[in-house]
């Protein structure tokens, strides 16, 4: 846009004088604007050259002062002062004003036409805001023909970056890098996305806390963020939210090189999010499709078409998955997830849809046979050393997960018993009161043969009763209290730290528990038939 530097240089501003407000002469002029009024900046909107004489402002210093404070405030470009017909030069109270105020006063011979002024340089503005409205068309066109070509966010980045002559950079919602392309050397923040591959949770943690992330989520808008060399931002940039399905895919970035951002940049960047999220749609929607025919396939396994167990095998190695060796099963939850897999009351399945596109979008670099079934999310993967990590990477990836984890199996006919122990064992785990994000069937041992007993174990357990009474007493968590005690094998010392209560408040705490069971704690007998009931308790109610 047309700053104030650039208007000076037109011949209508050949005998024009800066006498003040120098460093703000790359203020963007919006409008030029002739004023007449003392109050001349209660109507004004920001971004005006104003033009103005002597008998227009107000005759007091104090006035004066308070005038131009005004216009700084309102944030306008410049004002231009007509001198030598009434006053010979600006008064000293506009000038020291203006000067504290970085904001530029110019002064003109009374001679030079302000209508001249007006039509040369809002002609200017005219012709270049219809000039840069043309390239952002462009831009738009050419990144739109890019999409309708098959082109990928590698290619976005190169085309983005050479159409406005400004580094791009792609990242996922976790702000990991997808794609870019530098024109220039870059600062500490990017060197440590190309080194690492992700931008640095220091910037990311910078952002949150000043809030602009935040306005991000809420918008679904473009920021412009200014420099942070406390957290490596040493050039600006705009960042845009990647937005698919009213959900954030991931971000672009415009990274200031060698000039400051600006208005065709915004605009570039509207156009290139929208590109990157019909991209993104694209691949997701591949990914889909392809998770329908995985889908398929795991039902199929699951449900053991017999007659077909050859031909399930051949699919299964299509996606990378040798049957005849070692597997497991995962089935990956909601962490709210009701016991039926259906979604969480008052959700309307939204939620449920959302997570389950960002989990499969979370398996999409896995080695797996993944895919929706029975409103959940199962992957079918090899059982490699390198699970554990997998798994922990896809907790770091999606937040909200609960996984169950089946033991180990081979052959086409063993994936339904897979299936089996691993929703058995997210069941068990919330019955019980387990906190682990990964729950697996081999770690159940005894809780997964009371499951298998079924709610008839409970109703003749001679314990229940007992264990059952606790659950009334008023003054302190009982129930609670037993089992973590339980669980802890009779140890009083684990107990009390897991409990974060003093020794002497549970030594009460089992005393009355004794009391109400007429039971010998000490004994382990005793203890283990408590522990089965109060386990058939929390697994049948």
């Amino acid at each position: 846009m047309l700053t104030v530097k650039d208007a000076l240089a037109m011949p209508e501003f050949e005998k024009a004088q800066v006498v003040a407000g120098r460093d703000g002469l790359e203020r963007q002029i919006s409008w030029v604007h002739v004023v007449g009024v003392p109050d001349a900046p209660d109507f004004l909107n920001g971004g005006e050259l104003v033009l103005t004489t002597p008998i227009n402002l107000p005759h007091e210093a104090a006035d004066q002062r308070q005038y131009v404070e005004a216009m700084a405030a309102k944030s306008i470009a410049g004002l231009v002062l007509a001198i030598g017909r009434h006053v010979e030069h600006a008064p000293d109270s506009l000038r020291e004003s203006a000067e504290a105020c970085t904001l530029p006063l110019i002064e003109i011979p009374y001679q030079t036409r302000f209508v001249d002024i007006a039509r040369t340089v809002n002609e200017r503005i005219s012709h270049e805001n219809m000039e840069m409205l043309e390239r952002a068309l462009r831009i738009h066109h050419v990144l739109t023909q890019l999409v309708l070509d098959g082109g990928d966010l590698k290619q976005l980045a190169v085309t983005l970056a050479d159409l406005i002559h400004q580094s791009i950079s792609i990242e996922n919602e976790r702000f990991e890098a997808l794609a870019s392309h530098n024109l220039a050397p870059v600062d500490e923040a990017r060197r440590y996305t190309l080194s690492e591959g992700k931008t640095n949770p220091r910037l990311i943690e910078a952002l949150e806390s000043k809030g602009i992330l935040r306005e991000i989520r809420q918008t679904l808008r473009p920021v412009h963020l200014p420099q942070l060399p406390e957290v490596g931002l040493e050039m600006e940039r705009i960042l845009a939210p990647i937005v698919v399905h009213g959900s954030i895919y991931g971000y672009l970035w415009i990274i200031a090189d060698d000039r400051p951002l600006n208005q065709l940049d915004a605009m570039a960047i509207e156009s290139g999010a929208t590109v990157a999220a019909l991209i993104r749609l694209h691949q997701e929607m591949v990914a889909n499709a392809e998770a329908t025919l995985k889908g398929g396939l795991l039902a199929q396994l699951i449900e053991g078409e017999h007659g077909r167990e050859d031909v399930l095998i051949d699919q299964a190695h299509r996606y990378g998955i040798d049957l005849s060796a070692p597997y497991v099963m995962l089935r990956i939850d909601r962490a709210e997830r009701g016991d039926t897999g259906s979604a969480a009351v008052g959700d309307g399945g939204t939620a449920r849809i959302q997570f389950q596109r960002r989990v499969t979008r979370a398996l999409a670099d896995w080695r797996a046979i993944s895919g929706q079934y029975a409103g959940t999310v199962l992957a079918l993967v090899q059982a490699t050393t390198s699970l554990d990590t997998d798994l922990e990477r896809l907790h770091s990836m999606t937040s909200g997960l609960n996984v169950g984890v089946s033991s180990i199996q081979r052959g086409a006919a063993a994936v339904g018993s897979a299936y089996v122990q691993c929703r058995d064992a997210l069941h068990i785990a919330r019955k019980v009161g387990m906190n682990a994000r990964t729950v697996r069937f081999d770690h159940l041992g005894y809780l997964h043969t009371l499951y298998q007993a079924g709610e008839s174990a409970l109703d003749a357990n001679p314990y229940a009763p007992t264990v059952r009474r606790l659950m009334g007493e008023q003054q302190a968590d009982l129930f609670h209290t037993l089992e973590v005690y339980l669980d802890a094998g009779g140890n009083g010392v684990q107990t009390a730290e897991d409990l974060h209560i003093h020794r002497s408040t549970l030594n009460y705490r089992l005393q009355r528990i004794a009391e109400l069971c007429a039971a010998d704690l000490s004994s382990a007998v005793t203890r283990t038939n408590l522990q089965v009931a109060l386990k058939l308790v929390r697994l049948f109610g």
